[in-house]
């Protein structure tokens, strides 16, 4: 008789989830590398900060723009495909870049561009892969769970412990080596998706004439706005998010006007909330399955507002370090147990266009988080936008419990099993 599996480690995820995991890890890498170089190529070029702060828009921006029609193709494609194509199309802008920076043409509108059409490749490559999980490793919690915070932890670790630093020492070798880097990662990422077999992701079939991009779109932000538990996700992490924004945008002031700190040591914090983010990702499923996935979500809003409040009360560098640790385990935890519930609950058919409007309503905070964050700092003080965001995700946590308590999010997914089985 086949006992119960008390761990992670007896969970298989299979070959296909290892491989995208694998892409994932590689390409991550190569972006870290591209996010550390890419501001110092800017600067060869000019010193404005305005110039560094389009490079920074131009990679965001797509968010905004193409999220909703990238949704809609990536509901009627084939999700590897389009991932597969997202890295051909990254792969080929930085050939590009790469040829203007050796032939000497290269300027900041080049730069731009070329952060612009990277950055729309991200948005259909994530937008692809969070979609693919499900067909990867079932619908099945655990594994949903274990497959997102490993996807969350080698995305971290590329982005923020690997690629930085490889890109800046590759740079200073050599101003051309982190974007050669760049390409060959998402070209190693295009390679290990394409090997993944044909039938990975079911294509979507139905005899009925295909609708129009414009209701398809309409139809996903309906379905959205139409689910209480994910409508109410999607809010909270906006609000959430404000809170998140406003912090980050003001941490380089906190280290120095109130910790002290030089340059690096600013550098250490954010290492800090990458070593906690990690952390938070690999031990998602093991503390989701213990305590539920609302009280991670709930506990984690309130356990970052303590950080955030800790932030702007107490001035001491190791306290910080602490809570930007915290920070970064509670909000990657968080993200992936939303991440599950999310692929849970959504119809495979519409899991891009909902989660593409999922994004764009959290991105909303950004904006707004970094705003408020600059005028509460000016006239106030650069710790107020702590205190008061502290204070606010408390409130956000008791609006929240309602809707977002263990007995609601299990009830919500029963709800959408029984209606899987009803359509199937």
């Amino acid at each position: 008789m086949r006992k119960k599996e008390p761990g992670n480690a007896k969970v298989k995820l299979g070959g296909r989830f290892h491989r995208l995991f694998a892409a994932t890890l590689v390409s991550a890498t190569g972006t870290g590398m591209h996010a550390a170089a890419l501001p110092l190529l800017v600067l060869q070029i000019t010193s404005s900060p305005v110039a560094l702060s389009l490079v920074v828009v131009a990679v965001e921006i797509p968010w905004v723009l193409v999220s909703l029609h990238a949704g809609v193709v990536v509901d009627r494609l084939d999700r590897g495909r389009v991932m597969v194509w997202a890295d051909v199309a990254r792969f080929a802008v930085l050939v590009a870049l790469v040829v203007l920076i050796l032939t000497s043409r290269v300027n900041l509108t080049w730069l731009v561009l070329a952060a612009f059409m990277l950055g729309v490749g991200q948005v259909f490559f994530d937008l692809a892969a969070q979609s693919a999980v499900p067909d990867f490793v079932s619908r099945d919690q655990r594994r949903l769970s274990i497959a997102n915070g490993r996807i969350a932890a080698a995305e971290i670790n590329g982005e923020d412990f690997v690629g930085p630093p490889l890109g800046s020492a590759l740079f200073g070798v050599w101003h051309v080596l982190p974007f050669v880097g760049n390409a060959l990662s998402f070209a190693a990422s295009g390679v290990l998706i394409r090997s993944i077999r044909s039938d990975v992701t079911a294509e979507v079939t139905s005899d009925a004439p295909r609708k129009s991009a414009r209701t398809e779109i309409v139809e996903g932000i309906r379905w959205l706005l139409g689910n209480r538990t994910l409508r109410a996700l999607a809010a909270i992490t906006c609000l959430s998010n404000i809170v998140a924004s406003a912090q980050f945008a003001m941490l380089a002031l906190l280290a120095k006007q109130v910790l002290g700190l030089p340059d690096f040591g600013f550098g250490l914090l954010l290492t800090a909330t990458a070593v906690g983010a990690t952390a938070g990702g690999l031990a998602s499923s093991v503390v989701s399955k213990r305590f539920g996935p609302g009280t991670v979500v709930l506990a984690g809003k309130a356990g970052v507002g303590v950080a955030v409040l800790v932030l702007g009360l107490v001035a001491n560098a190791w306290v910080a370090a602490l809570m930007m640790m915290a920070t970064g385990a509670l909000t990657t935890a968080q993200n992936v147990v939303v991440s599950t519930l999310r692929q849970q609950i959504v119809p495979r058919r519409l899991l891009g266009r909902v989660l593409s409007s999922s994004r764009m309503v959290v991105m909303i905070g950004g904006p707004v988080g970094a705003a408020l964050g600059g005028v509460l700092a000016n006239e106030f003080g650069v710790q107020i936008p702590y205190v008061a965001g502290g204070v606010f995700l408390f409130l956000v946590t008791l609006v929240a419990y309602p809707r977002l308590n263990n007995r609601a999010l299990a009830s919500a997914t029963e709800e959408s099993v029984v209606r899987a089985g009803e359509s199937a």
